[in-house]
């Protein structure tokens, strides 16, 4: 999402939304159930507590994975960084979802505009 308006950029990534942001992830490392079960209950990596992470084992073959996840917070670089804890390196991370905005079928390059009332629907103003 791109916008030039600052106080609305914080408002959308502010946890408080509570919205789910959507990822698809190709990590490498071996991707174990009890792993899962841990970034779902959340982790504290030096000092930095991550909060419940939903992660979805859609594929894997050896060592590379494909994974869906989903999350609330959105630290800089919380995925990469939950995932190095567990061993696991993130090759491609690419986010599929911001909340309600969907990315679809929109095109590499592609843009769509979201309407003042559409936004403001979702927001609340």
């Amino acid at each position: 999402m791109l916008t030039n308006d600052g106080g609305l950029a914080r408002k959308l990534e502010l946890p408080s939304t509570g919205w789910i942001r959507r990822y698809r992830v190709r990590a490498y490392g071996g991707i174990t159930p009890s792993m899962l079960a841990e970034m779902k209950k959340g982790v504290t990596i030096d000092g930095m507590n991550y909060g419940s992470v939903e992660v979805a084992l859609d594929s894997q073959k050896g060592n590379n994975s494909w994974l869906t996840v989903a999350l609330t917070e959105g630290k800089n670089r919380e995925i990469r960084n939950i995932f190095e804890h567990f061993g696991c390196k993130v090759s491609r991370l690419m986010r599929l979802s911001y909340g309600p905005f969907q990315l679809g079928s929109l095109g590499k390059g592609e843009v769509k505009e979201v309407s003042g009332k559409v936004l403001r629907s979702f927001i609340g103003n």
